[in-house]
């Protein structure tokens, strides 16, 4: 644990199912992410993907387990992550359309994580905001124009640099490529490629495509859709 930037020990989660019983989605599950690491999370839909990832972020609680980062207990049943936490956590969902402000301009919402944690001056702010969109291969001119001017793929770009703005130690990334061409998805896969190198970042790539979690990531904990609920990860690595 000592090791790991991000440790998830013994997480157990059920939902309300039909009648009286609950229905258990994750039991006893564990993991843990190295910093700079690349990490894949990828089964089927409903096999408890997008649930660990809730729980990591504390968006729901789980019913019994506990979430560590650098080795401080963050989450549990009763507490939740801290600010300091979201400020080294940052999180890329599926469709940016949903989340990106739709009335302000591309640039200013790559801004705005950075003015809310006190990064930097106005000027160094803008200068980082810009210095990301080249490095997502967003053009310069298009950080004048709103959400809804972009492509889809434009626009996930500039999601990931928003996210990317406060430097975090993680970045977690659920679907996020999913919904794009095959030719946007490798593109997007090499640039992030670079920039978890360049600011060594660990990454939490969540995916039901076994594909693209193979070019992202060097570990892959695989998760099965089975009556019984997730135990022990089963992983995979692969070669650099």
């Amino acid at each position: 644990m000592r090791s790991s930037l991000l440790c998830l020990d013994r997480i157990s989660k059920s939902y309300p199912g039909q009648g009286p019983k609950r229905e258990s989605v994750l039991s006893g599950f564990s993991l843990d992410i190295r910093p700079g690491e690349s990490l894949g999370l990828f089964g089927p839909s409903g096999s408890g993907k997008s649930t660990i990832a809730k729980i990591i972020l504390g968006v729901e609680p789980p019913d019994s387990g506990q979430v560590f980062f650098q080795g401080r207990m963050v989450s549990n049943r009763k507490i939740r992550p801290d600010r300091l936490f979201y400020r080294n956590v940052q999180m890329v969902w599926q469709d940016p359309f949903v989340y990106m402000n739709p009335f302000v301009s591309i640039r200013t919402s790559i801004i705005e994580p950075m003015a809310a944690f006190g990064i930097g001056t106005t000027r160094e702010r803008r200068y980082r905001a810009d210095m990301l969109m080249e490095a997502m291969g967003i053009p310069l001119s298009l950080g004048r124009c709103r959400p809804d001017r972009l492509s889809g793929g434009q626009c996930q770009r500039a999601a990931i640099a928003r996210a990317l703005g406060v430097s975090p130690r993680l970045l977690i990334c659920d679907e996020a490529l999913a919904g794009l061409d095959l030719v946007l998805q490798v593109d997007i896969i090499e640039h992030l490629i670079f920039i978890q190198k360049k600011f060594d970042m660990a990454l939490l790539f969540i995916s039901h495509d076994r594909g693209c979690t193979a070019r992202m990531c060097s570990r892959i904990i695989t998760l099965t859709l089975c009556p019984r609920a997730q135990g022990p990860p089963q992983e995979d690595s692969r070669n650099e």
